[in-house]
């Protein structure tokens, strides 16, 4: 676990905009994240952010609690300096409702291809609702849970003291890996023809396609990209994967062609693209793990 606590002026929560996820990839199903422990003066009025925002970094949700620790530590000294805006019946107070409580934030990012392709992800992301957890995806070229990746976090700080809501979350937080992980094996082991399809399908496109977005492309290479975890490919890594993502998302969403001329350089734009896809992707191929994993 790599956790540097700090207090520093906070930001305002925002939505991210469509396409601009550039830490949203993860190593595995579950990459690493962060607690933020919120806190505002209580004999100055609330600005358009919060005073403090208080990060400690974690890697696995068995280091949140520790990473909780190290944020808390922090606080306990700017709090020995200043006195923070407290309500007893509503705890922490923010200019931000999701903020006020406990003021405990945390957050992780995730890769959920083998609970899209098993078919189970709906019902995944209906269970993080219910237990009060909050997903954003990516939404470009009007594909919504672009690649499904999504940045999850607990939705509200109120209700329950700060331990017990870190615990709860570092437990949803694993649970929702477990369920990931196993739907990776029941990929392999029950269903092999259903993930080669999707495998395949998304790099007979990248090889073969005249016309490409941005937002396709990412989407396409999230089979490729859960293959290349498990093993499967030649001639690409998950490294080299996730900086093609990476720098994809990256990118400032295009507005829609408003007349011909621009659809039309819309259209060049795409094929232009399409050929350096297609020229890249000729060389990735199944390895001798896959076929005999897949026979």
């Amino acid at each position: 676990m790599s956790a540097r606590p700090k207090g520093r002026p906070g930001r305002p929560p925002k939505r991210q905009t469509d396409g601009t996820y550039p830490d949203l990839l993860c190593s595995d199903a579950l990459g690493g994240g962060k607690v933020t422990i919120f806190r505002n003066l209580a004999d100055k009025p609330f600005g358009e952010r919060d005073a403090y925002s208080i990060s400690a970094e974690w890697s696995s949700p068995s280091d949140i609690a520790a990473a909780y620790t190290m944020a808390e530590d922090e606080e306990r000294r700017l709090a020995a300096r200043h006195r923070f805006a407290w309500h007893p019946d509503f705890g922490y107070l923010s200019p931000f409702p999701a903020h006020c409580g406990t003021g405990v934030r945390i957050e992780a990012e995730v890769h959920l291809e083998g609970l899209h392709i098993i078919g189970d992800l709906p019902q995944v992301l209906s269970g993080l609702v219910a237990m009060r957890i909050d997903y954003q995806s990516v939404e470009m070229d009007g594909i919504r849970n672009v690649a499904h990746l999504f940045r999850i976090s607990n939705g509200s700080s109120i209700g329950l003291p700060e331990r017990a809501l870190v615990a709860r979350i570092a437990r949803a937080f694993a649970q929702l890996a477990q369920q990931e992980t196993a739907a990776r094996k029941v990929l392999v082991s029950e269903h092999p023809l259903l993930f080669l399809d999707s495998l395949e399908r998304a790099l007979a496109i990248l090889r073969n396609a005249r016309l490409l977005s941005p937002g396709e492309y990412i989407d396409l290479l999230s089979p490729v990209r859960l293959a290349s975890i498990m093993g499967f490919l030649d001639g690409i890594s998950r490294e080299e994967i996730d900086k093609i993502m990476r720098r994809n998302l990256e990118k400032p969403q295009q507005t829609p062609p408003a007349t011909q001329e621009e659809e039309r350089q819309r259209d060049n734009r795409d094929a232009d693209f399409a050929d350096r896809v297609s020229a890249f992707f000729a060389k990735v191929r199944l390895n001798d793990f896959a076929r005999e994993t897949f026979s």
